[in-house]
Protein backbone atom coordinates (compact mmCIF):
# COMPACT_ATOMS: atom_id res chain seq x y z
CA UNK A 1 0.00 0.00 0.00
CA UNK A 2 1.46 3.78 -1.20
CA UNK A 3 1.29 6.42 1.66
CA UNK A 4 1.05 9.70 1.74
CA UNK A 5 5.19 9.69 2.75
CA UNK A 6 5.66 8.09 -0.36
CA UNK A 7 6.57 4.49 1.24
CA UNK A 8 5.40 1.27 0.57
CA UNK A 9 4.12 -0.40 3.48
CA UNK A 10 2.69 -4.02 2.97
CA UNK A 11 -0.31 -5.42 3.14
CA UNK A 12 -1.06 -7.61 6.37
CA UNK A 13 -3.81 -10.03 6.24
CA UNK A 14 -5.75 -11.95 8.78
CA UNK A 15 -4.08 -14.73 10.44
CA UNK A 16 -4.50 -17.86 8.41
CA UNK A 17 -4.94 -20.21 11.14
CA UNK A 18 -8.21 -18.33 12.97
CA UNK A 19 -8.61 -15.38 10.52
CA UNK A 20 -9.85 -13.49 13.62
CA UNK A 21 -6.59 -11.55 14.84
CA UNK A 22 -3.79 -9.76 12.43
CA UNK A 23 -1.37 -12.10 11.56
CA UNK A 24 2.49 -10.85 11.73
CA UNK A 25 5.29 -11.45 9.25
CA UNK A 26 7.59 -12.55 12.62
CA UNK A 27 4.97 -15.06 13.50
CA UNK A 28 4.63 -16.66 9.89
CA UNK A 29 1.67 -14.73 9.13
CA UNK A 30 -0.18 -16.26 12.11
CA UNK A 31 -1.25 -14.00 15.25
CA UNK A 32 0.72 -14.65 18.44
CA UNK A 33 -2.03 -16.83 19.70
CA UNK A 34 -1.77 -19.61 17.16
CA UNK A 35 1.71 -18.98 16.88
CA UNK A 36 2.44 -19.90 20.30
CA UNK A 37 -0.20 -22.21 20.40
CA UNK A 38 -2.56 -20.38 22.93
CA UNK A 39 -5.39 -20.88 21.11
CA UNK A 40 -6.03 -24.00 22.41
CA UNK A 41 -5.56 -23.78 25.77
CA UNK A 42 -8.42 -21.46 25.91
CA UNK A 43 -11.42 -23.64 25.96
CA UNK A 44 -13.88 -20.34 26.34
CA UNK A 45 -13.50 -19.80 22.48
CA UNK A 46 -15.13 -23.34 21.70
CA UNK A 47 -18.90 -22.84 21.68
CA UNK A 48 -19.89 -26.27 22.77
CA UNK A 49 -17.77 -25.18 26.10
CA UNK A 50 -19.41 -21.66 26.36
CA UNK A 51 -22.94 -23.62 26.24
CA UNK A 52 -22.07 -26.13 29.00
CA UNK A 53 -20.57 -23.13 31.08
CA UNK A 54 -23.75 -21.45 30.90
CA UNK A 55 -26.22 -24.57 30.83
CA UNK A 56 -24.11 -25.47 34.57
CA UNK A 57 -25.14 -21.72 35.81
CA UNK A 58 -28.66 -22.11 34.90
CA UNK A 59 -29.14 -25.34 36.85
CA UNK A 60 -27.90 -23.51 39.41
CA UNK A 61 -29.53 -20.34 39.46
CA UNK A 62 -32.44 -22.62 38.85
CA UNK A 63 -31.80 -25.02 42.27
CA UNK A 64 -31.33 -21.46 43.88
CA UNK A 65 -34.34 -19.95 42.72
CA UNK A 66 -36.64 -22.62 43.75
CA UNK A 67 -36.58 -21.87 47.60
CA UNK A 68 -37.72 -18.32 47.43
CA UNK A 69 -34.58 -16.48 47.93
CA UNK A 70 -34.98 -14.15 45.02
CA UNK A 71 -38.50 -13.31 45.25
CA UNK A 72 -37.80 -12.39 49.43
CA UNK A 73 -35.04 -10.29 47.79
CA UNK A 74 -36.96 -8.86 45.05
CA UNK A 75 -39.50 -7.62 47.42
CA UNK A 76 -36.94 -6.62 50.21
CA UNK A 77 -35.48 -4.45 47.64
CA UNK A 78 -38.28 -2.46 46.95
CA UNK A 79 -39.14 -1.50 50.28
CA UNK A 80 -36.26 -0.72 51.12
CA UNK A 81 -35.03 1.11 48.06
CA UNK A 82 -38.32 3.22 47.51
CA UNK A 83 -36.56 6.25 49.16
CA UNK A 84 -37.93 6.65 52.71
CA UNK A 85 -34.95 5.12 54.39
CA UNK A 86 -31.56 6.44 55.16
CA UNK A 87 -28.23 4.72 53.20
CA UNK A 88 -26.92 2.96 56.55
CA UNK A 89 -30.44 1.49 56.96
CA UNK A 90 -30.58 0.28 53.72
CA UNK A 91 -27.58 -1.15 53.57
CA UNK A 92 -27.51 -3.08 56.98
CA UNK A 93 -31.05 -4.62 56.03
CA UNK A 94 -30.46 -5.71 52.78
CA UNK A 95 -26.69 -6.97 53.70
CA UNK A 96 -28.40 -8.94 56.30
CA UNK A 97 -31.33 -10.08 54.69
CA UNK A 98 -28.72 -11.77 51.99
CA UNK A 99 -26.69 -13.08 55.18
CA UNK A 100 -29.77 -14.93 56.22
CA UNK A 101 -30.78 -16.34 52.55
CA UNK A 102 -27.60 -17.50 52.17
CA UNK A 103 -27.28 -19.12 55.34
CA UNK A 104 -30.59 -20.64 55.03
CA UNK A 105 -29.47 -21.64 51.72
CA UNK A 106 -26.22 -23.71 53.01
CA UNK A 107 -28.33 -25.94 55.22
CA UNK A 108 -29.34 -27.31 52.01
CA UNK A 109 -26.22 -27.53 50.80
CA UNK A 110 -26.98 -24.97 48.07
CA UNK A 111 -25.97 -21.65 47.58
CA UNK A 112 -27.54 -18.46 46.40
CA UNK A 113 -26.71 -17.17 43.45
CA UNK A 114 -28.76 -15.00 40.51
CA UNK A 115 -28.76 -14.20 37.16
CA UNK A 116 -27.11 -11.60 34.99
CA UNK A 117 -30.83 -11.24 33.61
CA UNK A 118 -32.23 -11.16 37.38
CA UNK A 119 -29.78 -8.36 38.71
CA UNK A 120 -30.25 -6.35 35.87
CA UNK A 121 -34.23 -6.61 36.94
CA UNK A 122 -33.14 -6.03 40.46
CA UNK A 123 -31.10 -3.33 39.87
CA UNK A 124 -33.43 -0.98 37.65
CA UNK A 125 -36.48 -2.15 38.69
CA UNK A 126 -36.77 -2.24 42.46
CA UNK A 127 -36.70 1.30 44.05
CA UNK A 128 -33.78 3.98 43.87
CA UNK A 129 -30.84 3.16 41.66
CA UNK A 130 -28.02 4.39 43.84
CA UNK A 131 -24.17 2.93 43.86
CA UNK A 132 -24.37 0.61 46.98
CA UNK A 133 -27.44 -1.68 45.68
CA UNK A 134 -25.31 -2.21 43.17
CA UNK A 135 -22.57 -3.16 45.32
CA UNK A 136 -25.11 -5.57 47.37
CA UNK A 137 -26.39 -7.32 44.08
CA UNK A 138 -23.61 -7.62 41.54
CA UNK A 139 -21.78 -10.31 43.69
CA UNK A 140 -24.73 -12.97 43.72
CA UNK A 141 -24.85 -12.89 39.86
CA UNK A 142 -23.27 -16.46 39.00
CA UNK A 143 -23.00 -15.46 35.11
CA UNK A 144 -20.68 -12.36 35.37
CA UNK A 145 -19.58 -13.33 31.76
CA UNK A 146 -23.78 -12.58 30.35
CA UNK A 147 -23.66 -9.17 31.99
CA UNK A 148 -22.75 -7.53 28.92
CA UNK A 149 -25.91 -8.71 27.43
CA UNK A 150 -27.90 -6.76 29.95
CA UNK A 151 -28.10 -3.03 31.07
CA UNK A 152 -25.12 -2.71 34.20
CA UNK A 153 -23.52 0.63 34.44
CA UNK A 154 -20.24 1.09 33.69
CA UNK A 155 -18.66 0.56 36.97
CA UNK A 156 -20.75 -2.39 37.69
CA UNK A 157 -19.20 -4.36 33.89
CA UNK A 158 -15.87 -3.17 35.18
CA UNK A 159 -15.68 -4.81 38.77
CA UNK A 160 -18.60 -7.33 38.60
CA UNK A 161 -18.61 -8.58 35.01
CA UNK A 162 -14.77 -8.52 34.56
CA UNK A 163 -15.10 -5.30 32.03
CA UNK A 164 -17.39 -7.51 29.87
CA UNK A 165 -14.45 -8.41 27.45
CA UNK A 166 -14.34 -11.70 25.30
CA UNK A 167 -10.73 -11.69 25.46
CA UNK A 168 -10.59 -11.83 29.71
CA UNK A 169 -13.53 -14.45 29.62
CA UNK A 170 -11.20 -16.58 27.98
CA UNK A 171 -7.96 -16.37 29.97
CA UNK A 172 -10.41 -16.55 33.55
CA UNK A 173 -13.07 -19.39 32.39
CA UNK A 174 -11.00 -22.30 31.65
CA UNK A 175 -13.33 -25.41 33.20
CA UNK A 176 -16.13 -25.84 34.95
CA UNK A 177 -16.80 -24.44 37.36
CA UNK A 178 -15.66 -21.07 36.46
CA UNK A 179 -14.45 -18.63 39.03
CA UNK A 180 -17.22 -16.97 41.06
CA UNK A 181 -18.27 -13.31 40.83
CA UNK A 182 -16.04 -10.85 42.67
CA UNK A 183 -16.84 -10.37 46.01
CA UNK A 184 -18.78 -7.39 47.66
CA UNK A 185 -17.51 -4.46 49.44
CA UNK A 186 -17.64 -4.72 53.23
CA UNK A 187 -20.58 -3.04 54.70
CA UNK A 188 -19.09 -0.10 56.72
CA UNK A 189 -17.31 0.83 53.04
CA UNK A 190 -20.87 1.01 51.48
CA UNK A 191 -22.27 3.19 54.13
CA UNK A 192 -19.57 5.65 54.05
Amino acid sequence: MLLRSGTVKELVAKCYNCNEYYGNKQYNYKCSGCYKGLKNQYPWRDEEFRNRVNEWAEEKIKISNRNGGLMALSRSLRFAFNGRFSKERRVLGISNLIEKIQNSYKISNIEFYISAKDGEELLRRTGIDVPEKSHLICPLILDWWNMKKYRFLGFEMCYYGRYGDEADFEEQIKSIPPPPPNKNLSVAELIR
